[in-house]
């Protein structure tokens, strides 16, 4: 019995020595906003033979060289619709047609060639916007850094402590997106770059 409750003092001992031994820390969330530049508009047409019965069931080489002379006529050349059939395919319409993708930089281009469409034959399947590249990447992990910083310094204090060095610091922000389908053109405000430190306390 006096084994026993030796060898439980002895390792009652040695945990509460490692306890005391242990660096005590803080992990924080650090924030930094990210202003994203429109790069361009895009616009995807689905031309669809099988609605084309109130036309005469047209060959969709027809309906197609339709689309693209009042394309013409509004003032946009052929060489900026890009075709995309597996695009298309992915739609699942059983009869043949195809996918064009329009891009401009212009809002005036993008109110125009959105008339295009008749909501029959010629439909928008998808609206999109491309983002230029972040810049400043290294301002905003300062930012997200500093976020985090002041952060745990409040928290230290709340508990008599001070902060103390970093000791681990996790990017926990998504991968940036290139373009995203946007049905109003309106892009998301609020994206930001997120960061995950953790301080000493002392």
């Amino acid at each position: 019995m006096k084994k026993i409750l030796l060898a439980a003092m002895m390792l009652f001992a040695a945990l509460n020595s490692h306890s005391q031994g242990k660096e005590s820390s803080i992990e924080v969330r650090g924030v930094a906003k990210i202003d994203r530049e429109i790069e361009s508009y895009l616009v995807d047409f689905a031309i669809a033979a099988e609605y084309g019965e109130g036309e005469g069931k047209k060959a969709f080489e027809d309906l197609k060289n339709a689309f693209l002379a009042k394309a013409k006529a509004a003032g946009f050349e052929e060489s900026r619709f890009k075709e995309d059939k597996m695009g298309y395919q992915a739609l699942q319409y059983y009869r043949e047609g195809s996918l064009y993708t329009f891009e401009t930089r212009n809002k005036e281009e993008l109110l125009k060639v959105v008339k295009l469409a008749n909501g029959v034959v010629v439909t928008i399947v998808s609206t999109r916007l491309k983002y230029k590249p972040v810049k400043d990447s290294e301002k905003l992990y300062a930012t997200a850094f500093s976020d985090s910083k002041e952060k745990a310094a409040t928290i230290a204090k709340a508990i008599n402590k001070k902060i103390g060095a970093a000791i681990t610091v996790t990017d926990l922000t998504s991968p940036e997106s290139i373009s995203e389908e946007n049905f109003y053109y309106k892009p998301v405000t609020d994206q930001y770059y997120y960061l995950s430190v953790k301080f000493l306390i002392e």
